[in-house]
């Protein structure tokens, strides 16, 4: 009868523990989500208001280089020192990445003896902030906790989009991989501006050759009679 007895009881047993168990999860979880900082309140936003700056001088876009972005970030968590998990969360969203250069600075324009024209452009700079298509954004955040950590997460990665855009869009293998095509436009735009002018139309049609003010120094001091510095001082002397 004994053994009866310890059986029937198996089955309760289990149950109560179960319950338990996840009564502990229940609470761990909503001790966590109260342990997270609070946001501070969106600052408030103006409605029908917009502000049209100028851009003195104005610029020229040269180039565009289109190209998904991701985005990624994993916390570790714990509860009284013990490690419960962690929360993963991930952006992945097409950007959008231009560049142009200058039309204030002096453009240096020489015709060579073969009758082509050289223009050294100002330096090829980002236009930012980087453009993103926030129609095709994908969000992703995964975890054991990622119900109460993810939307936070997930807010602050997202917010840090601009930021990290901006710094890649400057480095120089992303203007590098403009700089073709930024070249090719500036060529055009000389070819049906500049070309048209009285004094340069005897040279509509000529081969038009164009480099930028931030390329290697020794190309430029090569077009300037390759004397060592020559460009140095001729770009920083039109503050190019």
């Amino acid at each position: 009868m004994s053994t009866e007895t310890t059986s029937a009881h198996q089955p309760r047993r289990w149950r109560v523990w179960l319950v338990l168990s996840l009564l502990v999860n229940a609470l761990l979880g909503w001790w966590l989500w109260r342990a997270q900082p609070l946001a501070p309140p969106p600052e408030p936003q103006a409605t029908s208001e917009a502000v049209v700056l100028r851009t003195p001088g104005g610029r020229l876009e040269v180039a565009e280089l289109k190209q998904v972005e991701t985005f990624e970030v994993s916390r570790d968590h714990q509860v009284l020192g013990v490690p419960v998990g962690s929360t993963f969360s991930r952006i992945r969203v097409p950007a959008h990445y231009r560049s142009h250069v200058e039309l204030a600075p002096e453009w240096t324009v020489r015709v060579r003896p073969d009758g082509s024209v050289r223009v050294i452009a100002p330096r090829l700079r980002p236009s930012l902030p980087v453009a993103i298509d926030t129609a095709r954004m994908e969000k992703e955040s995964r975890g054991l906790w990622s119900m109460f950590t993810g939307p936070e997460q997930m807010a602050a990665l997202e917010k840090s989009i601009t930021a990290s855009l901006a710094r890649k869009a400057a480095t120089a293998p992303m203007l590098g991989r403009q700089r073709e095509a930024a070249r090719a436009t500036v060529a055009e735009f000389v070819r049906k501006w500049l070309m048209t002018q009285t004094e340069w139309k005897p040279l509509a049609g000529k081969k038009v050759e164009v480099l930028f003010a931030d390329e290697p120094i020794d190309t430029l001091d090569a077009d300037c009679g390759g004397v060592p510095g020559c460009a140095a001082a001729r770009l920083s002397a039109v503050g190019l």
